[in-house]
């Protein structure tokens, strides 16, 4: 059968937006903005400190890197391998995580529940929660890349999470959290 040419022209512009639609939903075409970006460093590094891969976490640190106690990336090295040689079974669960860019420059929050070895098998049978963190970042672009410039850290209690981490401890302690 051989379709006329308005006809031809027809079905060929029907199914042109269609196509251009499903190629440019895929993923691969995608260009994710930097807050995704910098959302999807946290949750990498947290999946490699429960790895216990401190060369690959330093990676992730700026050259001129300083926390709020003044250590430096070198530092830094010596703190994670002290955690990673003292502490078993290290288990990070990412709460929520606020990013705020200007410029090249992100200011992050992020909560944390914090649990290894004895404590997680504990938290797992009768629901005790761990330590909850409040982490500070600023990320600074570097090219591509974003890098963790500064960090800071404190314990919190569970009144003073950020509102989207509630609903995830909800979502980890159904029955614990109201």
């Amino acid at each position: 059968m051989i379709l006329k040419k308005p006809t031809r022209l027809f079905l060929s512009r029907t199914l042109f937006i269609p196509i251009l639609f499903v190629i440019f939903s895929l993923p691969s075409c995608q260009k994710r903005d930097d807050t995704q970006v910098i959302k999807d460093t946290l949750i990498t590094i947290v999946r490699l400190a429960e790895k216990r891969n401190r060369e690959k976490i330093l990676s992730y640190l700026a050259e001129n890197y300083l926390d709020f106690q003044q250590r430096d990336v070198k530092q830094t090295d010596e703190l994670v391998d002290y955690y990673f040689k003292n502490y078993r079974g290290i288990v990070i669960h990412l709460l929520d995580i606020s990013v705020s860019i200007i410029g090249d420059e992100a200011e992050v929050e992020a909560d944390v529940l914090l649990s290894s070895g004895p404590l997680e098998t504990l938290r797992k049978l009768v629901g005790l929660a761990g330590s909850f963190y409040r982490f500070n970042f600023r990320f600074v672009q570097l090219g591509r890349e974003w890098k963790i410039s500064y960090s800071a850290w404190q314990e919190i209690d569970s009144n003073s999470l950020l509102p989207g981490s509630k609903v995830i401890l909800k979502k980890l302690f159904p029955d614990l959290i109201q």
